[in-house]
């Protein structure tokens, strides 16, 4: 595409007068993306509006973190905060794939390959992402819904670390898709 008389580029979309005009397909963490479809763990769908179906799941994600996990940490429920923080911090790092018209196939392992695609490609942006806040975030997650009595139990630090992660999580992929969001994989 040819920018028109007045455009810049900037990273992977072109502006012209403040608005977008293309956006380009996400180089960062692509040997994964490609490696996680060829393995049957991400799947491409067919949605008619990437950018509304990206905005309308980080919108419940920051809901579910401010009205789910705060709350329940506030009335004493650790994991429950815990789990909630969790699933806004998932949601969110979806809504990166969403954006691009992906999504795990389900099943076991479909939180490790959510992951997985994401640290691959957005860590380096949104240090929230980075693997190993990811790994600890899931690890401790099935820890605490599927009990496990060799697991160390959750702490309220753990659990406000945990509700501090989701909400850089949401802010971070809220900031990244306003400026430079990723366009579909194909």
């Amino acid at each position: 595409m040819t920018p028109n008389r007045g455009s810049r580029r900037r990273g992977s979309e072109v502006l012209d007068q403040g608005r977008r005009q293309a956006v380009a397909r996400w180089k960062k963490g692509e040997r994964t993306i490609q490696f996680l479809i060829g393995r049957a763990r991400l799947e491409t769908v067919e949605v008619t509006d990437l950018a509304a179906s990206a905005e309308a799941l980080i919108v419940r994600a920051a809901l579910r973190v401010e009205a789910t996990a705060v709350s329940a940490l506030k009335a004493g429920d650790v994991d429950g905060a815990y789990v909630a923080a969790y699933d806004a911090y998932r949601m969110a790092a979806e809504s990166l794939l969403v954006r691009q018209g992906l999504r795990t196939t389900g099943g076991d392992g479909s939180h490790m390959t959510v992951e997985d695609a994401v640290s691959a490609q957005f860590a380096k942006d949104i240090s929230a992402f980075a693997k190993p806040t990811f790994e600890r975030l899931r690890r401790t997650r099935h820890a605490a819904q599927y009990f496990d009595p060799a697991a160390a139990p959750i702490t309220e630090p753990d659990a406000s670390w945990a509700i501090e992660k989701a909400k850089a999580a949401v802010a971070g992929v809220q900031a990244l898709l306003a400026a430079s969001p990723p366009g579909r994989f194909s």
